[in-house]
């Protein structure tokens, strides 16, 4: 069965193959809804956002959710919660390559059509 786990695990590229399992905590939590709007939120205008910023920034989404992503998103090093007067998050330098990185993908996700 581990035979099967290794290969489900590999994409072939043009330079070989790359083994996506040290990248699944990362894709887990990027995979969740709303995810990717709070990285692409966060990363407008290279600022730091608050709560209420980011509820108003993220289409459909509620306070719990939210809140929930902001947390996962934090523990595994995407965003760093800034606490002051006012919790403001943003981008760690692991989460601006991501989004940077992901940004082909949404263009041509939006050209698409």
């Amino acid at each position: 069965m581990k035979g099967d786990r290794t290969l489900s695990c590999m994409i072939k590229t043009d330079r070989g193959e790359i083994c996506i399992d040290p990248a699944e905590p990362i894709l887990h939590i990027i995979g969740k809804k709303y995810a990717i709007f709070i990285v692409s939120v966060l990363g407008n205008d290279n600022t730091r956002k608050n709560f209420n910023d980011l509820m108003r920034a993220v289409p459909g989404i509620s306070s719990t959710m939210l809140s929930a992503r902001l947390h996962e998103m934090n523990e595994c090093g995407l965003i760093e919660r800034h606490e002051g007067d006012i919790v403001t998050y943003e981008l760690t330098e692991r989460g601006r390559e991501i989004r940077k990185r992901m940004l082909p993908l949404i263009e041509y996700l939006a050209d698409a059509d």
